[in-house]
């Protein structure tokens, strides 16, 4: 859990980028980089396993009417490819079947700050409602590497390692994700090489892009955006 890099802007010395925020601290949408807790939570309950058989079709939830970022739907879609194709209805539909801890009591056990009330999200929370920083977000992913455990970060590596741990998911659960996630597909190759377990994640009116994973002994985490919030159309996860 120690961190051997942190770079908080582009150019810390440009005001007009606002270069002396350090991204890594700022509250950002997430996307679609946490559906993976999801089916980890999913895993854990025993709701599915990775070839269990979901419904990825038009649905509606009262007036809510959620589409997919590619805006098709593949019908019949096994929980694997749910998840590295980042679709969306099989999460929420899988959110909102989760038991204890659901997903919002989840992110609460994990420390993602300043969540507001579970009630203020609804289906939301599924596709990037609730803000996280880069450093909960890397410490998200390397529970995930550490068989389900959380640890907090450390920026002084020489400082001994903390005793605070909380199992959060279960090994198995945990090496199920990571193992999907090694086989998303990757933009500049036909195939992945299984070594990069990784997942993007774009936020509503792209206003931010993210690519978070695992790999070897290393967790890394990468936004791209602006500080101002201004959106912008390359802002998307898979691509930037």
């Amino acid at each position: 859990m120690a961190v051997l890099a942190s770079i908080g802007s582009a150019d810390f010395n440009n005001p007009a980028i606002n270069g002396q925020v350090d991204g890594t601290r700022a509250r950002r949408s997430p996307g679609s980089a946490l559906k993976p807790f999801i089916y980890a939570l999913a895993f854990d309950q025993g709701l599915v396993h990775p070839q269990s058989i979901l419904a990825d079709t038009p649905t509606g939830f009262g007036s809510y009417q959620p589409d997919n970022f590619e805006r098709d739907f593949r019908g019949p879609i096994s929980a694997f490819d749910a998840l590295r194709f980042s679709r969306n209805i099989p999460a929420i539909k899988l959110a909102a079947q989760l038991r204890q801890p659901s997903y919002y009591s989840f992110l609460q056990r994990a420390g993602i700050g300043k969540l507001r009330p579970e009630s203020d999200y609804g289906l939301s929370l599924v596709l990037g409602g609730a803000e996280v920083t880069g450093r909960e977000m890397a410490e998200l992913y390397a529970m995930l590497a550490n068989g389900g455990v959380q640890r907090p970060l450390r920026f002084q590596t020489t400082v001994a390692e903390p005793m605070a741990r909380q199992q959060q998911l279960t090994p198995e659960a945990s090496f199920m994700v990571l193992d999907i996630l090694s086989h998303s597909p990757h933009p500049l190759r036909s195939e992945d090489d299984g070594t990069i377990a990784w997942k993007t994640g774009t936020s509503n009116g792209l206003h931010d892009a993210w690519t978070a994973g695992v790999f070897g002994d290393y967790a890394l985490v990468v936004w791209v955006g602006n500080f101002s919030g201004k959106s912008n159309p390359a802002l998307v996860g898979v691509r930037s």
